[in-house]
């Protein structure tokens, strides 16, 4: 068992370790996870799952502890009983020499050496004498260290009863770190999930259109999914799926969108084309094509189908229900045929300095998703 100040120490050098991985968790917690890129994302992650292990590890080495401590305690408290009894016997043992001493005085044992009968006989009796006197002597001493054995053990016990409190004390706090760091990652982990759901469903869209690009950004998220997966997603019935009606819709331009943006759609598509940007695109998906690929993909349940995270299908699926291509409010834009792949395209600089005006606002983590609240 460790000294009282090497666990001072201990415990210092874990409470600053563990706050330091703490504040890197912080940190890394406020990435912004939609507009992040993949590398700023998977790093991030990275950082809150060293930070709940540590967390972890730091638990189970205080509750060793104080479990070791309590078994050194008990064995302490279970020696200085076996040491109390002996105690006892000794202390009775020591309590009869005294009462035959009384009764047969040392004196008496002289005068019979007096009355011998011969020489031998009084060898004899002086033996005995002598022999009796070391035993009582040897039982004195052995009182005496047995005292000192009894207060050791109950020192050790009542040491070791402290440590055991000391840990589980340092435990209650570092299960209470622990929680903050799987709660940071939880709420990091739905973040994600909400990105894969956007961009997931845009790439197996997308792949239909071109291949590369919709292939590219399946990559790029299966990493993210393969990333978050160990992390447990909400339990099912905690969370309910948004309610998609087929809105009324309109084709402007080749893009089929919501009646209810049709108008803001064309007048952001003539001012595109008067700065010489020839914008087209996809808006409306129907969302029975989403339901369908999570069937095949994750199962045929309620659960399965519009519930269980995107990372928990093979391969990774888009719930249905969450994109706004679904309500027909988001358009994936192309400028001269080819999609918006990069925020250096002079389409998405306009589109950056003037799609405001027209009700859209971009999906920071794909440039080339607009959406409309309709």
């Amino acid at each position: 068992m460790v000294s009282g100040r090497s666990a001072d120490a201990a415990s210092d050098a874990r409470a600053r370790r563990a706050e330091v991985r703490a504040e890197q968790a912080r940190l890394a917690a406020q990435v912004d996870v939609m507009e992040g890129t993949q590398a700023e994302v998977l790093a991030a992650l990275g950082v809150l799952d060293q930070d709940v292990r540590t967390q972890q590890a730091i638990v189970a080495d205080l509750r060793q502890q104080a479990d070791a401590s309590t078994a050194e305690a008990a064995r302490a408290e279970q020696e200085s009983e076996v040491t109390s009894r002996e105690i006892g016997r000794l202390r009775n043992r020591i309590a009869r020499i005294a009462v035959e001493s009384y009764v047969s005085p040392p004196g008496e044992d002289l005068l019979q050496r007096f009355r011998a009968a011969s020489a031998q006989e009084d060898a004899t009796r002086q033996a005995l004498l002598t022999i009796q006197s070391r035993a009582d002597v040897d039982l004195v001493d052995r009182l005496r260290a047995a005292k000192g054995r009894l207060a050791e053990q109950i020192a050790r016990a009542q040491q070791a009863r402290a440590e055991a409190e000391r840990a589980l004390a340092e435990s209650t706090v570092a299960l209470e770190r622990l929680e903050a760091a799987r709660a940071r990652q939880r709420t990091l982990a739905s973040q994600v999930r909400s990105r894969l759901d956007e961009r997931l469903a845009d790439a197996a869209h997308l792949s239909r259109l071109d291949a590369a690009f919709g292939a590219q950004i399946a990559a790029e998220e299966a990493a993210l999914a393969r990333a978050v997966a160990p992390i447990p997603p909400p339990a099912p019935g905690t969370s309910t799926p948004p309610t998609v009606t087929r809105p009324a819709l309109t084709t402007v331009g080749g893009i089929t969108v919501a009646t209810s943006i049709a108008d803001d759609t064309r007048a952001l598509l003539a001012a595109a084309a008067a700065a010489g940007h020839r914008l087209g695109g996809y808006g409306y998906r129907d969302i029975n094509v989403q339901i369908q690929l999570r069937r095949q993909n994750c199962g045929t349940s309620n659960y399965a189908i519009w519930e269980m995270p995107a990372d928990a299908c093979s391969p990774p699926t888009a719930r249905p229900g969450y994109s706004a291509h679904e309500r027909g409010l988001a358009i994936d834009f192309t400028a001269n045929g080819a999609f918006i792949n990069s925020r250096r395209d002079p389409a998405f600089v306009w589109l950056s300095a003037n799609a405001g005006r027209f009700g859209f606002t971009n999906l920071p983590s794909e440039p080339w998703h607009w959406s409309h609240p309709g």
